[in-house]
């Protein structure tokens, strides 16, 4: 995976072998499109075929256009899927594998990464604490949308790339930010980005955690209306 800013880069390149699901988490409003979709756009510009997935109402035409700083023909690469439901992306992510093998089939250019932006938008919608059965059967779902992209990830080498958001947790009598999704989020993702505000308006830090390689590095960028 191709990120738009080096350091990220490299600290995949480090990693020997690295394999799994890479998220990217954090506040509402904090960059977390733009940097899936500078990566996208990074990574169609070296050739590579993606899939990214979306569960926001309108098409980002406009943010893309300026994240791109070109023409919009080199994103012809990117296969743009809109998600309406948790029940829907639930049964996309469920057929990306005919998706990925009807290519294969065509010989056409191998698909390298997947976005999904954001992964627990609907997922949250559908949580209640009142219908514990409703949610035990979301977070089931939620599971297997983890394990099937875990799959595709293995199987076929796409890199997987998902954006999730912040809640706040109650442990020990202390408010303790976590992603959305709790456990099952921690069984399947192996390495996490998380982007907090700084006291600086437009500065944004990195936090890199997860991975046994890994200690909580950080990064301190600029976020423009042209991306970190």
């Amino acid at each position: 995976m191709l990120f738009p800013t080096s350091e990220l880069s490299e600290i995949l390149k480090n990693i020997p072998l690295f394999k799994g699901i890479i998220s990217i988490w954090g506040d509402f409003g904090v960059g977390k499109t733009t940097l899936c979709l500078q990566t996208a756009i990074n990574n169609v510009r070296h050739e590579n075929k993606i899939i990214y997935i979306y569960s926001k109402s309108n098409f980002p035409a406009e943010k893309i256009i300026k994240l791109s700083k070109e023409s919009i023909e080199p994103l012809k690469n990117i296969t743009f899927i809109q998600t309406e439901s948790f029940e829907d992306l639930y049964n996309i992510v469920y057929n990306l594998e005919f998706l990925i093998l009807n290519n294969i089939k065509l010989k056409k250019e191998k698909f390298t990464l997947i976005v999904i932006d954001s992964l627990t938008d609907f997922y949250r919608l559908g949580l209640n604490k009142e219908k514990k059965e409703k949610n035990y059967n979301i977070n089931f779902n939620l599971n297997q949308i983890l394990a099937n992209l875990s799959f595709l990830n293995n199987i076929y080498n796409i890199d997987i790339l998902i954006v999730n958001e912040k809640v706040n947790k109650l442990i020990n009598n202390q408010i303790i930010e976590v992603q959305s999704g709790g456990k099952v989020m921690e069984y399947w993702v192996s390495l996490n980005i998380k982007i907090e505000r700084t006291e600086v308006l437009k500065q944004r830090k990195l936090i890199i955690t997860k991975h046994p390689e890994i200690q909580n590095i950080e990064f301190t960028y600029n976020l423009t209306n042209e991306g970190f």
